[in-house]
């Protein structure tokens, strides 16, 4: 964690969890969709892209990574060049 000093004390600052959401487009085929995102997002197989791939063909969009700055950033930047279209948002907890 980072540390902040103001007025002489020093307290941590908590980092921002942030999610990436894919939104559906009607561009992109289902096969390319599912191969960046095996490419580009940690931990994901081909029976995750799939789902993915699904649920944002009938919903609009899916949430699907979640983490904070500067790693999102990253995937982010790499499925903008990619082609896809992608929101970094605030993350929401589910018990709230």
């Amino acid at each position: 964690m980072e540390t902040s000093k103001s007025s002489g004390k020093l307290r941590k600052r908590r980092r921002k969890r942030m999610n990436l959401y894919l939104l559906n487009d009607d561009k992109n085929s289902f096969e390319y969709v599912i191969e960046s995102l095996r490419m580009y997002i940690p931990m994901c197989n081909v029976l995750r892209a799939e789902q993915i791939a699904m649920i944002v063909h009938n919903t609009g969009e899916c949430s699907i990574y979640s983490g904070f700055a500067p790693e999102i950033y990253m995937i982010y930047t790499t499925m903008i060049k990619a082609g896809l279209i992608v929101q970094i948002r605030e993350y929401k907890s589910k018990s709230n």
